[in-house]
């Protein structure tokens, strides 16, 4: 195996392909990346037998070929190379050494076997998704941050996606927050080719957040495919059954504001700075068209409070919440044309809804939940 690349376009492949390799495992196969090269292109394969990431890159081929090569020290050394350039490299499949040659210099290190890497998982039929690239990016920037990281609740640590042809809802919880967003295609488009719900890991769905192509997502009984240009995900998918979120979305929030999310976060980080820090407790006063956003820590005395101005009508009352859930949830809600965004109540103990407004209407294709502390 024989090819040129310029130096950046390795590098930027190399790490893409590298949150595919473990750190440290038992088969010290994974350790490799996978290279095959085709003519002017060159696949470089990375596996920790839960995450697959396969990336293609366009290079000038010499010879065509395969090799397990070593993914970190590779990455190292190709960084250390520099940003301008172009970089030769070169395997000999009998002895295994890669050579890397510069226009300063040598570099010599040694592969594996290519036959030693892991199969890649079959896709010859199951259900297709198609997404644009910014609904994919949309799911993965709004959504991933209120999946659990809890191992023991295995269902939770991914995201739930129900498809048809007409719409794809995507839901996340950790049992604090929730969040559920649907996307519906173009006129005379469909998002999938048959019913169906999958619960996807959020690490993969994470790598959507930086897709330079629409996604089309294939799913096998164990497995699901992302591709999108240059790049293909492939992750194993949760066999669990996902919570009933249904249930826990009240149907019944009878108090209503509008505010400046904006004005609202800066109001919550400088007031959180006084939450007690194991509670992390800030409290929203809500009375005529104004929050009044108070934290105290009892054991130090240190406290605070801002007034911060919104639509609201309704009776007093007040609400906690552990100040970085509702943080989180205003923060990603203020996505591209959100004007302001919309909370609805019905009692301190039960879940705040949140929703943003575009043009000043209540959109429908958000909704989050925050679940509130006792006070």
């Amino acid at each position: 195996m024989k090819f040129t690349v310029a130096l950046p376009e390795l590098q930027k492949t190399l790490q893409t392909a590298l949150q595919a390799v473990p750190p440290k495992s038992t088969l010290p196969v994974l350790e490799n990346f996978h290279f095959v090269l085709e003519g002017a292109s060159l696949l470089i394969t990375a596996t920790d037998q839960e995450l697959t990431i396969i990336s293609t890159l366009v290079v000038d081929g010499q010879q065509n070929g395969e090799m397990l090569v070593p993914a970190r020290r590779l990455t190292d050394i190709v960084k250390a190379l520099g940003s301008a350039g172009r970089v030769t490299m070169s395997i000999d499949k009998k002895s295994y050494k890669i050579t890397l040659k510069t226009d300063f210099g040598e570099y010599v290190l040694h592969g594996l076997d290519a036959a030693e890497f892991p199969a890649v998982p079959d896709f010859s039929s199951g259900t297709s998704i198609e997404l644009s690239a910014k609904d994919a990016m949309r799911i993965a920037k709004t959504a991933s941050f209120a999946a659990s990281r809890d191992e023991y609740r295995p269902a939770m640590t991914g995201m739930l996606m129900e498809c048809d042809s007409q719409s794809l809802t995507a839901v996340t919880t950790d049992g604090y927050r929730l969040v559920k967003m649907r996307i519906t295609p173009p006129e005379g488009k469909h998002i999938a080719d048959k019913k169906t719900d999958v619960i996807i890991p959020i690490r993969a769905i994470d790598l959507l957040k930086r897709v330079e192509g629409d996604v089309t997502i294939l799913l096998s009984p164990t497995h699901a495919k992302f591709t999108s240009f240059g790049a293909t995900i492939i992750t194993r998918i949760i066999d669990e059954r996902f919570p009933p979120y249904q249930s826990v979305i009240p149907a019944d929030n009878d108090k209503t504001l509008r505010v400046s999310p904006s004005e609202l976060i800066a109001a919550v980080k400088r007031v959180a700075l006084f939450a007690n820090s194991n509670t992390k407790q800030v409290r929203f006063r809500i009375s005529a068209n104004k929050i009044m956003v108070l934290a105290e820590d009892q054991e130090t005395g240190n406290n605070a409070h801002e007034n911060v101005i919104c639509d609201y009508a309704g009776e007093e009352f007040e609400i906690g919440f552990n100040h970085r859930y509702v943080e989180e949830a205003i923060t990603h809600l203020t996505d591209e044309g959100v004007s302001a965004a919309a909370m609805t109540f019905s009692n301190p103990n039960r879940a705040a809804l949140l929703k943003p407004l575009r043009d000043d209407i209540e959109a429908d294709d958000v909704l989050m939940l925050v679940m509130p502390v006792r006070l």
